[in-house]
């Protein structure tokens, strides 16, 4: 299995990096394939519609970008909060994606804040992002509040701590879980992005 993570922070080295390097040594001791893409250490020039262009350079670009995103079975979003809304770098990566990239497959969405927010970008993310990725994401999401009091140390440091590591790892098996289920409906034929490459 491999499970790829998205790291939506514009700063390089963000406390939503800490996070999904958190997240990807679980998936590791789990055996799991991870690929991780920081949108901060590396980030994606705005998207322009000369993507639709088959042969242009920003196409090319994404082409080697993304490699290993469309193998994946599963994915796990990771956003700040910025002044309510997610991250627009993690926005910006959704407007890449077509229908083929990472449909009928499962989603993780992972908010992150300095404070007591995180919930917004939560809500946006699942209103907007899915329409033409045809993403399914979890009935559960996470919120890392206070982040930079957490995950830390190899040990958990105060309560707080103790119990996200223990919720962001019972959210990871719960995503391994769908991600085997969901392979059965990729398989089963009905599937057709050809036809209907677009969501209403």
């Amino acid at each position: 299995m491999k499970i790829c993570l998205i790291a939506g922070s514009h700063r390089k080295n963000s406390q939503t990096l800490k996070v999904g390097k958190f997240l990807a040594e679980i998936l590791k001791s789990k055996g799991i394939e991870i690929t991780l893409f920081d949108l901060g250490g590396n980030p994606l020039p705005l998207w322009e519609p000369t993507m639709w262009e088959k042969d242009s350079d920003i196409k090319k670009f994404w082409l080697e970008y993304s490699e290993g995103l469309g193998s994946a079975d599963a994915y796990v979003f990771l956003s700040p909060e910025y002044a309510g809304m997610a991250s627009p770098a993690l926005k910006n990566f959704f407007l890449y994606l077509t229908g083929s990239d990472i449909s009928h497959k499962p989603g993780l969405i992972i908010t992150v804040s300095s404070g007591m927010g995180g919930s917004y970008p939560n809500a946006e993310l699942r209103m907007s992002s899915y329409k033409n990725t045809r993403i399914v994401y979890l009935p559960d999401h996470v919120i890392v509040r206070h982040v930079e009091s957490v995950l830390n140390s190899e040990n958990p440091e105060n309560k707080d701590d103790e119990y996200i590591r223990s919720r962001l790892t019972y959210t990871l098996n719960v995503l391994v879980e769908y991600a085997k289920a969901f392979a059965n409906v990729r398989q089963s034929g009905v599937i057709d992005i050809k036809t209907y490459p677009f969501g209403l």
